[in-house]
């Protein structure tokens, strides 16, 4: 059972990349108790099928899981991805001449995701296309916004109720940008199905 998320795979010559969680309104009739837990599948140069558990993140060192050596542990399971992990972010890392070896130092994040004057136009197509963004501060609309940015930017318009999981570092990074005074964070929410 998959529990609402669809695991996209990228399999290159035996070679399996870490899984690209996206999180929507697949299947209806699944139980909504499920809870999803990480997983990537993987196809040897036998055909042989695999599916390996991204287990305990939340208790292993981040050196066992980060390739990008900007990752810290996040609150649970699912929110613990490096961006080396996700083929989209990955994708978008290698269309610079140099590619950067975290999506933090990508030069095209700043001006995407961090800056005031791109969010405040991004804020404004946003209030036309959906009304009013109902977040209690500044700082919460910028980072809300700035979520909403990098997940258009690396895998285009999902639709409604469609959700990603955002590689850690970036979520730390725009944190670091726009932080909450009291240090209250939310964390990752799938879709209510």
């Amino acid at each position: 059972m998959r529990c609402g998320l669809k695991w996209l795979e990228d399999v290159l010559g035996g070679r399996s990349s870490v899984p690209e969680l996206i999180y929507g309104q697949e299947n209806q009739s699944e139980s909504k108790s499920c809870v999803a837990v990480p997983s990537f599948h993987a196809i040897d140069t036998k055909g042989t099928h695999s599916v390996y558990r991204l287990t305990q993140r939340v208790t292993q060192d981040v050196s066992e899981w980060c390739a990008c050596e900007n990752c810290s542990t996040m609150p649970t399971e699912v929110e613990n991805v490096c961006c080396q992990e996700i083929r989209k972010v990955v994708r978008r890392m290698q269309q610079v001449p140099d590619p950067p070896t975290c999506m933090v130092h990508h030069p095209g994040l700043e001006p995407k995701c961090l800056n005031y004057y791109t969010l405040q136009n991004i804020h404004n197509i946003y209030q036309a296309d959906y009304g009013p963004l109902r977040r209690r501060t500044e700082e919460e609309r910028y980072k809300h916004l700035a979520y909403r940015s990098f997940v258009s930017w690396c895998w285009g318009y999902l639709g409604r109720s469609v959700r990603v999981v955002i590689p850690s570092c970036v979520v730390l990074r725009i944190r670091q940008q726009f932080p909450d005074p009291e240090g209250q964070y939310v964390g990752f929410r799938p879709p209510l199905n």
